[in-house]
């Protein structure tokens, strides 16, 4: 067993090792042998040292890092491929294409999604030619030689077409019975997931290892479309969208302050190129952690894992300023102490923006990353004003109408790295705007003056989600006020106004 299960009892399970573990977890208490009824329920340190015994973790001799928790109660198994490769790893004008490249770990590879790759690849490389011509045509302002190009590029997309063999990777596992075929990316990583039938691990790990050991980023010109057209639906034509993209802009300093989706002009002018080098620089072994639970065990984990696995070398070395563990800010930048995030502008702290979302109120505190000692008690925090209909926001605003809803979020819009801490809420029929932010900020005060009470820090204790997380036991009310007041300070907020209609608040 290695180091990964008791660290899971000590901080928020939100790394790579950390969210695996996290998911393991809860299986493996559910699979927990009964214990005597007269012995009452198992205590925090039992129930951490059974699941440190049940989770087994080996590393290839390339970094890639594997967990299994057996569990026969059915001939099932799930798995779930951690990158610790996001959106935040994107350099400035090629924002999207970590998402992008999730869309493509679908497209297959030289022997999957094709019927012939050596009449397809010809064809894939002539895509690219015209691409590139196309963009340079664009930006020159070369209308008619674009015109052409344009033209060229669907007539090669068809052609392409002709030869591929659409969804061919989620095919092969849905005709094993897999379900579940999904995929995530966030700014901090990558996942993707599915569950099949046990005695379909093997072809499980060969798809697997064709995905990231050998990927034809095919259809890569239509699946932009896509893309564009995800964009369009969830920020350009969503006020609501357009208004967080502005928002995460000015608020933020680092890469956080870019959508996942990308900007449309970087997508728009990403081709494989970009796309094969992002690739290439990032998708190494060692950013990668898989998790198998179900009707496996390790010995047949880890002999799956040597054959497909095993021979895989990074194509270059790990990226300079290494930020897998999301100890840097911006690259070459060290965290500071505590703060390590402002607006990017320090002589403005508040957006106002106009939309038919409106209206609605939107405070960013600056926080450290998840590494910080502070990470599990600003969880705490944000759990004391939003974790349940009985908490501060819910009492002193919602219930009392000020508020049709209030929440409040501790890693916006990921922890990896420095961020923020997020609270949100929409008047009340009767409030204003101003109302509404002067009660969110009223609550913060509250609590970053007096602390929780000792019966609202108990509750938090016996929450589920920190049943395994040994340092929120320790946590007294000086500890999460300290916290509570260096965050929620006027100088360290970056505040947001949806505005019903196109008006200034003065």
């Amino acid at each position: 067993m290695g180091p990964g299960v008791p660290y899971l009892c000590a901080l928020p399970a939100r790394s790579a090792r950390q969210t695996l573990l996290a998911s393991a977890a809860t299986a493996a208490v559910l699979a927990l042998p009964a214990r005597a009824e007269d012995k009452g329920p198992l205590g925090l340190e039992e129930l951490c040292a059974a699941l440190e015994r049940r989770v087994e973790e080996f590393m290839l001799p390339n970094g890639l890092t594997f967990l299994v928790l057996e569990r026969r109660l059915a001939p099932i198994v799930s798995c779930h491929t951690y990158c610790d490769i996001g959106a935040f790893d994107e350099e400035d004008g090629q924002t999207g294409i970590a998402h992008l490249l999730e869309h493509m770990a679908f497209k297959g590879s030289q022997r999957i999604g094709t019927q012939d790759f050596r009449r397809e690849a010809p064809l894939l490389d002539a895509l690219d030619e015209v691409f590139y011509a196309l963009r340079d045509a664009r930006r020159a302002g070369a209308e008619a030689e674009a015109a052409r190009l344009d033209a060229e590029l669907r007539r090669l997309t068809a052609a392409a077409g002709e030869l591929e063999e659409a969804n061919a990777f989620g095919a092969l596992l849905q005709r094993a019975g897999a379900v579940g075929l999904n995929a995530t990316t966030s700014h901090d990583a990558t996942k993707y997931f599915a569950s099949l039938p046990a005695n379909k691990l093997e072809l499980w790990f060969a798809l697997e290892a064709e995905r990231f050991q050998a990927p034809v980023f095919r259809a890569l010109y239509s699946e932009k479309r896509v893309v564009a057209e995800e964009r369009r639906a969830r920020i350009d034509n969503a006020p609501l969208g357009r208004f967080q993209e502005a928002f995460a802009g000015a608020a933020l300093a680092n890469n956080y302050r870019r959508p996942v989706i990308g900007y449309a002009s970087d997508v728009e002018a990403l081709g494989r190129r970009e796309l094969e080098s992002f690739f290439t620089r990032w998708y190494g072994p060692s950013r990668l952690t898989i998790a198998v639970v179900g009707d496996a065990t390790a010995s047949q984990v880890r002999g799956l894992a040597e054959k497909y696995f095993g021979a895989w070398r990074a194509s270059t070395p790990e990226p300079a300023g290494n930020l897998r563990e999301g100890r840097q800010c911006t690259a070459g930048t060290a965290e500071p102490a505590y703060c390590a995030m402002s607006p990017r502008a320090a002589s403005e702290r508040r957006l106002e923006m106009p939309a038919r979302a409106g209206p609605a109120v939107m405070q960013a505190y600056y926080r450290p990353s998840l590494h910080s000692p502070d990470a599990v008690t600003l969880d705490v925090v944000c759990d004391l004003l939003s974790g349940s209909r009985t908490a501060r926001l819910a009492r002193g605003l919602v219930q009392t109408g000020r508020a049709f809803s209030a929440s409040a979020s501790s890693g916006y819009p990921a922890d990896k790295r420095p961020c923020a801490v997020l609270l949100y809420a929409i008047p009340g029929a009767s409030a204003t705007l101003e109302a509404t932010d002067a009660a969110l900020r009223q609550q913060a005060a509250a609590l970053a003056a007096d602390g929780p009470s000792n019966i609202e820090l108990e509750r938090i204790r016996k929450a589920s989600r920190y049943s395994l997380i040994s340092v929120v036991e320790a946590l007294t009310t000086a500890d999460v006020r300290d916290v509570a007041s260096r965050t929620f300070s006027r100088n360290n907020c970056f505040t947001g106004f949806v505005l019903p209609e196109a008006r200034s608040l003065g």
